[in-house]
């Protein structure tokens, strides 16, 4: 028996599964969450891994990292993240190519302009952007503080 996979790139208006709930579907993870507020697909957020409470990445944040795969899941709505595959549009600054993702200065987004301390662990882009969106590979990804 297979398991049904839903659509993730739409919001629920009531938490219609255990947020925390982790589902394969293909090579790609994902993780059901609560929003936060201006969250649209392909935004990068923290979430805290006993609350489930996810925040668009900032500087300094620390904590897992997921992208979001719907539209307008914000703080009243829940969804599925990302939280390992590969996918093509993340919310970026310029990425001039693959390699290290860290924190943009625009909350949601990541750039490959190192910033000590707010180096993604765990995820990289696979190329450059196009219009701020860029490919990413991930496994599981987090920020520390510590490395970068």
């Amino acid at each position: 028996m297979s398991a049904i996979i839903p659509d993730i790139t739409v919001p629920d208006s009531s938490a219609l599964t255990t947020v925390g709930h982790v589902i394969p579907d293909g090579n790609n993870l994902y993780v059901y969450l609560q929003g936060c507020a201006s969250t649209v697909a392909g935004s990068v957020v923290t979430y805290n891994d006993s609350t489930k409470a996810t925040a668009l990445v900032v500087a300094g944040a620390k904590g897992l990292v997921a992208i979001a795969m719907s539209a307008t899941n914000t703080t009243s709505k829940y969804g599925w993240y990302m939280i390992s595959g590969t996918y093509t549009t993340v919310a970026s600054d310029t990425v001039a190519g693959a390699g290290n993702l860290y924190i943009d200065g625009t909350a949601g987004r990541v750039d490959d302009a190192v910033v000590t301390g707010d180096l993604i662990l765990g995820m990289r882009s696979t190329g450059a952007d196009v219009s701020n969106q860029v490919p990413i590979i991930m496994d599981n990804p987090f920020v520390t503080g510590v490395l970068g």
